[in-house]
């Protein structure tokens, strides 16, 4: 909440649609100290000179934004994204959300508690909003498993990433893979992958180059749909063996999305995580013949040429065979990306979102027809919010949660460059069109 309303302790938001996942009404809402204590028609909290009242007439009134997937000052491929904890969260707050959850990602042989107290020192001077980590798995050993129960029991972790990508930096083999997936099952953590087979895309990226393909098409051609989904069955199959409950992080294909909906309908506990890239544009801009635009859309795993993947992927986001929406956010400027002008591999893997990503699900969701307000705020906030276990202190406007609160307008409309007004300058956004609903106040 802006620091004036913080200060005055006291909020009553009149005439709004109060919007939840499971339940739309119109109501006020009253809050005291950041909790909300009053949900209902006519509230009339004692009058104080404290007292914020905002008219919400015709919006909506909806749980903050949960970002599940961001990755500010990533020290990546030879440089640093360009978005710190303080830039970066003042853009999520700009677009909605009130909540982001990082990764702190140890390098091979290097410790998660380390690791996990590095990134919070990053975060804690300078974010603008709640935030929480997800600890990466890069390697294996008894004091990794160590790490991971002292993780959970102390400092509040509950979900643990394992790179089934990136060969000889972060990528873990299947034996890695079982044994962090049984640590997980055992300390009731949530399991992520990021699901791509790391030995064919080295593999596709020495093909690549030796045929003369050095620039950014050659990123996707290297690591195609079927690299996605094999590796996400194969990561399913692991999961499963040892009964683990499995999040597939960014989901960008068709072949993948199927594979999890496959899974969920034999009765797999599998949550996919689309992002706002996945669902807002396709991989067909990699063959732009401007090379700074095609690199600026470079990220792993890539956009998918298939112009129809974004609307398949928002019918699997709407129908519930898809969870929950992050974005990936790792912004690198023109400068960092060039780092790969002549060889693909070389280009920082990142793309822009923490501010577009609600405006993208509602115009490519709510306003298509695809899905209704509520799924709305499901795949926006509750249903992360219930995975990381923070159900009902976010996720949800009712007695007792945070006040974490969104005023959206259905009927906003605004442009790209008006998106990337808190966007670190230089990073060229992959989202400048215009949406059809973006207006809100916090």
């Amino acid at each position: 909440m802006p620091p004036q309303i913080q200060a005055r302790q006291r909020l009553l938001i009149k005439g709004g649609k109060v919007v939840n996942d499971d339940l739309s009404v119109v109501a006020d809402v009253y809050v005291e100290d950041g909790v909300v204590q009053q949900v209902g028609p006519n509230l009339n909290p004692e009058p104080s000179p404290g007292l914020v009242v905002l008219d919400a007439t015709n919006k909506l009134v909806i749980p903050g934004g949960i970002d599940t997937h961001t990755h500010m000052e990533f020290p990546f491929m030879g440089s640093r994204s360009k978005d710190d904890f303080y830039t970066g969260t003042k853009a999520a707050i700009a677009g909605g959300t009130t909540m982001i959850i990082d990764f702190a990602i140890p390098q091979k042989g290097c410790s998660l508690t380390e690791a996990f107290d590095t990134w919070k020192s990053w975060a804690d001077p300078k974010v603008c909003c709640d935030y929480s980590l997800h600890v990466a798995v890069t390697w294996w050993s008894n004091k990794v498993k160590q790490e991971m129960e002292s993780l959970v029991q102390n400092k509040g972790v509950n979900s643990f990433k394992m790179f089934m990508a990136y060969k000889d930096v972060y990528m873990v083999n299947d034996e890695e893979l079982y044994e962090a997936f049984s640590c997980c099952k055992e300390l009731g953590a949530v399991a992520q992958v990021h699901a791509e087979n790391g030995e064919l895309i080295a593999q596709g990226a020495k093909k690549m180059l030796a045929m003369g393909i050095t620039g950014p098409e050659g990123h996707e051609l290297c690591r195609p749909e079927e690299v996605e989904a094999e590796a996400t069955q194969r990561a399913i199959t692991i999961a499963n063996a040892v009964n683990c409950p499995l999040y597939v992080v960014h989901v960008m294909s068709k072949s993948s999305a199927k594979v999890i909906s496959n899974a969920r309908r034999e009765g797999k506990v599998v949550y996919g995580e689309p992002i706002a890239a996945s669902l807002g544009t396709d991989g067909t801009n990699y063959w732009n013949k401007d090379w700074a635009h095609a690199a600026a859309y470079v990220m792993g795993p890539p956009l998918r040429p298939d112009p129809s993947t974004p609307g398949f992927l928002m019918n699997l986001l709407a129908n519930g065979d898809l969870s929950v929406t992050g974005t990936d956010n790792c912004t690198f400027d023109i400068c960092q990306k060039a780092l790969g002008k002549d060889d693909f591999t070389k280009i920082p893997n990142g793309v822009n979102g923490v501010e577009d990503r609600m405006s993208v699900i509602w115009e490519k969701g709510v306003h298509s027809g695809k899905m209704d307000e509520n799924r709305f705020v499901a795949v926006t906030s509750t249903n992360a919010a219930k995975i990381f276990n923070l159900y009902p202190k976010k996720g949800r406007i009712s007695v007792g949660s945070d006040a974490d609160i969104v005023i959206w307008d259905p009927k906003a409309t605004s442009t790209g460059k008006y998106l990337q007004r808190h966007i670190t300058r230089q990073i060229t956004s992959i989202y400048l069109k215009e949406w059809s609903a973006m207006g809100f106040q916090l």
